[in-house]
Order: structure tokens, then sequence, then C-alpha cells
């Protein structure tokens, strides 16, 4: 009789655990199933060199999750530093200095808001939304209002174009930052006093952490990856459109970064569930395409996915006790 009544809660734990990477297969199988076409390994690697930009930042709104912060202003910083980087390669500055720039502008931004949510107080949400304005006021000024297109420069180009056999290059960076982040964060004394630091600041105070150290890290470890970002969104483009497109690639980062949070029994974000859940909402947004439903309503699919991993994050925090998210 008893193990019949722990049934329920055995099947709500498998859902809860496994049910994200089940349902995510389930969703891939049934777009290819009607378009063929999508399991073709041309379009497979086009998936991947396509969503690896959106992983990135992904990634880099991960770090400062991790650490108890939140950054609104993820996807103008790329645009930001992506058409940095176009004017600097169009007025002849070479490869590393506009990678360096880029970097070193994303730790700036990033130094910015920790010193605005540390020093003066200003809550993370609005703290980061100002300065997500003041980004999208300076890339308007400094392109005119006009695409920042670039000249094809090989070494520059690799980073987005090229390719080792079919796997795009770009999509080998994602994989090796993956890597270095999650040995970061998983297995060294900072990574996971900011982990701790972002899950219960005050009992991380309690146990004599300076959490607004480890929560100005986390700021500059996000800058520093989206700064990257914006060089290779310079490379997989040619160059930096003038349209803007933050708010949309913040929308769809949230989204793979608390999608990949359900990965985990806990919803504790994970760097390895983010980088699954850019690729999937890369790969979904593509099947989408193929099956034929326009932009406008893949924006929607995407609002959907980020509420259900938010309420998906906030059962397991329930479950132990922990409801904030953000």
């Amino acid at each position: 009789m008893d193990k019949k009544r722990l049934r329920p809660a055995k099947v709500g734990t498998l859902l809860l655990g496994k049910g994200t990477g089940v349902g995510m297969i389930v969703i891939l199988c049934l777009l290819g199933l009607r378009a063929p076409l999508f399991f073709d390994i041309a379009n497979i690697m086009t998936i991947l060199k396509q969503g690896s930009v959106l992983t990135m930042i992904a990634l880099g709104l991960t770090a400062v999750l991790i650490g108890g912060g939140f950054d609104m202003g993820a996807g103008a910083l790329v645009q930001l530093t992506c058409n940095l980087t176009a004017g600097l390669l169009i007025a002849g500055t070479g490869t590393a200095a506009a990678l360096t720039s880029g970097i070193a502008v994303g730790i700036g931004v990033g130094a910015v808001n920790a010193f605005l949510v540390i020093v003066i107080k200003i809550p993370t949400f609005v703290a980061t939304l100002g300065t997500m304005f003041i980004m999208q006021g300076i890339t308007s000024w400094y392109n005119g209002g006009k695409a920042l297109t670039i000249n094809s420069i090989p070494g520059f180009a690799m980073l987005g174009q090229g390719r080792i056999a079919i796997i795009p290059v770009i999509f080998l960076i994602v994989i090796a930052v993956c890597i270095l982040m999650n040995y970061f964060f998983k297995h060294t004394k900072t990574g996971l006093r900011m982990y701790a630091t972002g899950e219960n600041p005050a009992a991380a105070r309690l146990r004599g952490l300076n959490t607004r150290r480890y929560l100005l890290l986390s700021y500059v470890i996000s800058g520093v990856i989206l700064g990257f970002t914006g060089v290779l969104q310079c490379s997989y483009n040619y160059g930096a459109s003038a349209i803007t497109s933050g708010m949309d690639f913040l929308i769809q980062a949230l989204s793979a970064a608390y999608l990949g949070s359900t990965f985990s029994k806990t919803g504790e974000l994970s760097v390895i569930g983010t980088v699954i859940s850019g690729m999937f909402i890369a790969a979904l947004s593509n099947g989408l395409i193929i099956n034929g439903i326009s932009n406008q309503q893949i924006s929607g699919v995407l609002g959907v996915i980020l509420i259900l991993s938010i309420l998906l994050t906030v059962i397991k925090k329930r479950e132990i006790g922990q409801v904030t998210i953000f």
C-alpha cells in the first residue's frame, strides 16, 4: 500500500528531473517528422553555427546569475561590442586589437553594473536596465543608424565563419568556454563560493564569505564572455547590423539559462544545461521556420519557454525551501 502511494511522487520527481531532456527530444523528433530536411547533416551544422552566439550570451548571463546578480543589458552589450569591433576593423585595426577592445569594454560594463548594484545599492533589474538603454544609445550614435560591413579578413573570419572538417569553429569555441566555465564553477573554491553567494547570500555571509567580492567577480566574468561574444557576432555577421536586437537576445538567453537549470534536481544553474538549452532553442527556431512558422510566432514560443522554465525552477526551489529567482 505504501509503495503505491509513493509512485506518484516518484513519477513527479522523474518528470522534474528527466522531463526537460525527454521533452526536448520529443519536440525535435516531431519537427523532424514534419520536415525531414531538419535532420540533414548540413542543417544540423547550420543550427550549431546559428545557435553559438545565443549560447555564448546565455553563458555570460548564467555567470552573473550564479553569483546572485542579474543583467538586463546582456544583449545590448553584445551588440555594442559587435559594432565597436566592426568599426575598429574598418578603421584598419588588427584582429588582436579588436578582440582585446571588445573584451575590455565587456569588463568595463560589468564593473559599472557591479558598482551600481554593490556600492550605490540600486536594484539589479533597475541598474542593468539603465545601462542597457545607455549602451543602446551609444551603439546607435556609433553606427549612425547604419550597418557596419567589414571586408573578409581571413584570421578574423575564421572565428565566426570557419570550419574544422564540417564542424563550425564558433561552436568549438562554445564548447571550450563551456568546459572552462564548468570546471571553474564546479571544481574551484572561488566558483563554489560564487554558487553559495547566489543561492543564499545571507547564509554565505554567515559563513564568512565576502559576497560583494563574488558578486563583483560574477559581473566581470559575465562581461568578459559577453564582450568576446560581440567579437564573435561581428565575425559571424561580417560586421554589425544597425537593427536593435538586444532584447531578443536577452529573452532567448534567459530562456536558455533557466531552461538549463531544470536539468538539476534542485533547480541549480548549470553551465552544461545552458549550452544544451541554448542549442535546443536554436534548433527549435530552425525547425519551426522549416515547418512554415513565422518569426513573430517564434517570439511567442520563446516567451512560453521562458515562463515554463522559470516555473519549473520555482517548483524545484520550493521543494528545498528557496523560491527567489532574481
